[in-house]
């Protein structure tokens, strides 16, 4: 038999030889279905904003208050307050801002807060004298300055401060040393200036009082408050033009709270322009109309201008505000309004003119609104 050299013999071929195709086939499908997780797509992710600490919000606050925005300065020491409980500085800080705004009551609440947390710290102690001295607690104001005169007697802060609750009390001579003791301490103190212009008005000389007022804004431009002191020497001295000059710069360095375009409109109203003092006086009661000032004096031109309906809604808010603060002026003009809008309601007139003869039994107006309703 003829044999081909060059014949193989034919292999069986085995299944097995597909196991690699096979193998990848069963991988591909497990993946498919259920992929590892290094295979996920993973959605990019922000990345992370460190929170803000405490002190953080304090250099904010701090920004605000040098800006003038009081209202902004308040709310965020408030957050730093809440993010460290336990630190009186966003405390004192806000109590200090609501002497400004005339929020005497919060200022005392704060500082009791803050020389709780800390009763040696000298700006706590110093806080609460400055509040208790506006609510007119002199004793108390006078106990916790002098406590942090003692922890640091060439703190300018604490110095300026018995300078201003001596001249409340009426020792000029006193008041007037320690004003100089603080400028020593510190010639760039705002307080010291303030309170300097504040002993010079108390002792009558108000031409002294705008130029200390006038050095303490060169170094706070932003502080409608000393704008408005400075206005009100200007007011004493029947200075109508200044005085609303400096009102006006007030609210053009703080726009945003009431007691700015209260000043000016009481300004204009008693310089004799109703119609100005009218819209500015509803401008201060749009930007708060929990002022109570505001209320009271837009109800008093309101009676001005002989609209008894508005000014019976006017005063009544601002003395239900006000409370004990209000003045005689805001209860008999109330009851003389309910007398004369129609109709005339002498039920509703007589308790606030018989409120206004607690205040003063003198008072003519209240007498002549009674006589009408006998």
């Amino acid at each position: 038999m003829y044999l081909d050299r060059n014949y193989r013999p034919r292999r069986r071929k085995s299944p097995w030889r597909f196991w690699p195709l096979i193998v990848l086939a069963f991988l591909a499908i497990h993946f498919y279905n259920r992929p590892p997780e290094w295979l996920n797509s993973r959605p990019l992710q922000p990345t992370p904003t460190p929170t803000r600490n405490a002190i953080s919000w304090l250099a904010e606050a701090e920004r605000y208050e040098k800006a003038g925005d009081l209202p902004k300065a308040i709310s965020t020491y408030q957050v730093a307050a809440n993010l460290e409980p336990d630190n009186p500085d966003p405390l004192t800080a806000q109590s200090r801002l609501y002497v400004i705004l005339d929020e005497i009551p919060l200022a005392v609440q704060l500082g009791r807060r803050a020389v709780e947390i800390a009763p040696e710290n000298p700006d706590a102690l110093n806080a609460l004298a400055r509040a208790l001295d506006w609510q007119g607690e002199f004793d108390d104001a006078a106990d916790y300055a002098l406590e942090a005169y003692l922890i640091e007697p060439t703190n300018a802060d604490t110095l300026a401060i018995l300078g201003e609750i001596y001249a409340d009390v009426g020792s000029w001579a006193r008041a007037q040393e320690y004003l100089d003791q603080a400028l020593a301490a510190d010639p760039n103190n705002v307080l010291a200036y303030r309170n300097q212009a504040w002993l010079y008005e108390r002792q009558g000389d108000y031409t002294l009082a705008i130029a200390a007022y006038d050095k303490a804004i060169a170094l706070a431009p932003n502080r409608a408050d000393l704008y408005i002191g400075k206005g009100m020497q200007y007011q004493v001295l029947f200075d109508w033009e200044e005085a609303i000059a400096a009102y006006t710069q007030a609210t053009e360095v703080n726009p945003a709270v009431a007691f700015t375009w209260d000043a000016l409109g009481w300004g204009l109203y008693l310089s004799g322009d109703h119609l100005q003092a009218l819209r500015v006086l509803r401008r201060a009661v749009e930007a708060d109309p929990s002022y109570g000032s505001a209320q009271a004096h837009l109800g008093i031109v309101y009676y001005a201008r002989r609209n008894y309906e508005d000014a019976v809604i006017a005063l009544e808010t601002g003395v239900t505000l006000l409370g004990d603060k209000s003045r005689v002026e805001y209860y008999y003009q109330l009851g003389l309004a309910h007398i004369y809008k129609q109709p005339s309601e002498c039920d509703k007139a007589i308790p606030w003119l018989n409120k206004a003869l607690e205040l003063d039994p003198t008072s003519s107006p209240a007498l002549e609104g009674l006589s009408i309703c006998r």
